[in-house]
């Protein structure tokens, strides 16, 4: 790591009492960095606070300067300089000047090593930003009154169907209480889009299978959203490029694009090298041509099937599984998917 070990620790016992619990964790760190911060997306956030704490601050080290001449790490500790009395703000101040010299000595040597490389990158069609924004169209914020979570992610797969996760909605009667609504998101000026919230039609169709975590729920009066996603059955590979839109922390819509890549792939399960905030479960993973192959459902420190190691990943349902589960158990329904 960038720091000494022993600014470390100074900073676990800082933050320890701060930072118990994930709601605490997230609300300070969406308050330092923003809701879209891509640091959010890799931790582990149901660890013990001495594990987080040390594998949060080795994050927001690597996320480096959030702007010109500060760090992620000295964001996150003014943030909690202003719920703390004079004399704890005396002793993050120390902090912050320890930390600031002990990273810039780091940018100085990685800048005497490397001055003379050129980083990689990569070239992208403007076709693909326009079939990213058709596709989050049928991207749904949902706001959950009786399950375990507050908030999660739906998307449309037919003109009146959305999916989800089952941990989300696990029943009919669950379904009724949610709300989904559509285009909860900014606009290019950085202002509300006018949103439309719908409800469950309770005579509708609808499908859960707990074990491949998946829900699939009738809705009514549902706006124009263009084209419903397509649902693809085909095998993903190692090293393939995976997509994400959702509403992270209960958020505004959000993308992580191209940054994300199958670690393991069967016809079952897909993980994938990205970690997601609660509110994501239930999200839509695409391919390149913004079909659907998978659900996200979690991320954390997952077991790769038949190989019994943890990797830090995230989790999802793969389109293979599900489409042959609703041809053989809910034909009505895999009869009016899109596509």
């Amino acid at each position: 790591m960038a720091i000494s070990g022993d600014t470390v620790q100074k900073i676990l016992s800082l933050l320890r009492p701060h930072m118990m619990f994930e709601k605490e964790r997230l609300a300070y760190l969406i308050r330092a960095l923003g809701i879209d911060a891509a640091v959010l997306y890799r931790l582990e956030w149901n660890t013990p606070v001495n594990v987080f704490i040390p594998n949060m601050v080795k994050e927001l080290v690597t996320c480096g300067e959030i702007a010109f001449g500060k760090s992620a790490l000295c964001a996150l500790l003014e943030v909690i300089r202003e719920d703390v009395g004079k004399e704890q703000q005396l002793i993050i101040d120390e902090l912050i000047k320890k930390v600031t010299e002990e990273l810039e000595k780091k940018k100085l040597i990685k800048n005497s090593l490397s001055n003379s490389k050129l980083g990689s990158f990569d070239i992208y069609s403007i076709k693909f930003l326009n079939i990213a924004f058709q596709a989050a169209k049928a991207v749904v914020y949902l706001k959950v009154w009786a399950s375990t979570t507050d908030t999660a992610t739906g998307f449309m797969i037919a003109p009146n169907l959305l999916m989800t996760c089952n941990y989300v909605i696990g029943s009919s009667e669950q379904a009724e209480q949610t709300e989904y609504i559509f285009n909860y998101q900014e606009d290019i000026n950085g202002n509300n889009c006018p949103i439309n919230t719908v409800q469950a039609l309770p005579e509708g169709a609808f499908y859960t299978n707990s074990k491949l975590d998946y829900t699939i729920v009738t809705l009514k009066e549902v706006s124009d959203i263009g084209k419903p996603l397509i649902l693809k059955n085909s095998q993903m590979k190692v090293d393939d490029r995976l997509t994400i839109i959702h509403h992270p922390g209960g958020g505004y819509k959000q993308i992580s694009m191209r940054n994300i890549y199958v670690a393991y792939a069967d016809t079952n399960i897909l993980q994938y090298t990205k970690s997601t905030l609660p509110g994501s479960g239930g999200s839509p993973v695409f391919n390149d041509e913004f079909a659907v192959v998978a659900i996200h459902q979690s991320s954390g420190n997952l077991l790769e099937p038949n190989a019994g190691k943890p990797h830090m990943r995230s989790q999802g349902t793969s389109m293979i599984a599900v489409l042959k589960d609703l041809q053989a158990n809910a034909p009505e329904i895999y009869a009016r998917l899109y596509g």
